[in-house]
């Protein structure tokens, strides 16, 4: 009877400690899975530019961003931005020589959503912000840490949507490749 319940015992301490190490393995792999993810959130599948979209024709420097169309491609251009945070972050165009009568093309971008805006300016320049509810337009950050950016080279526009908008105001990044497509813009690869 004791050699049973030896054995048994040591069955039972066996099976236990397999059950703790098959946890500790999976806490890991699921730690190293979150880890893959994007550093403020998101899907690491999320965040990857859209098939045919490249980090060209703009430039990062002094927490701003300027964007150069045309540079890569054709003038009328498009850009995919992804916002890397997960709060909102807001867009201000910066402008050089401005008129009461000058349009801007500021954007707000919800948290981890990609957004398009169409330009064919051949100079559009942003500066980032988030809300803090202090200033009116927000704290500002640097785009680079914050945004994430991509130009479309060989895109087709249509004659009735050429001009400066912005086509998708934040969505997923194949719904917004969809609401482009959608628009009658086809993104050239």
């Amino acid at each position: 009877m004791k050699t049973i319940t030896r054995k048994g015992l040591i069955s039972i301490s066996l099976l236990l400690l397999s059950g703790l190490l098959s946890l500790s393995v999976h806490a890991a792999h699921k730690k190293q899975n979150n880890n893959d993810d994007s550093q403020y959130g998101g899907s690491k599948d999320e965040t990857k530019y859209p098939i045919g979209c490249r980090p060209v024709g703009y430039k990062e420097s002094l927490k701003i961003i300027s964007l150069f169309p045309g540079k890569e491609g054709a003038l009328q251009s498009m850009y995919f931005f992804y916002n890397k945070v997960p709060n909102t972050i807001n867009l201000y165009q910066m402008r050089d020589k401005d008129s009461e009568f000058s349009t801007r093309y500021n954007h707000a971008i919800r948290g981890s959503s990609w957004a398009v805006l169409a330009t064919g300016e051949p100079l559009v320049k942003f500066i980032c912000t988030l809300s803090d509810g202090k200033a009116s337009y927000g704290q500002i950050v640097d785009c680079a840490e914050t945004i994430k950016i991509c130009e479309y080279v060989n895109v087709k526009f249509g004659l009735n949507n050429k001009g400066n908008f912005w086509i998708v105001d934040g969505n997923t990044r194949n719904g917004a490749v969809s609401e482009v497509v959608r628009y009658g813009i086809i993104p050239g690869v």
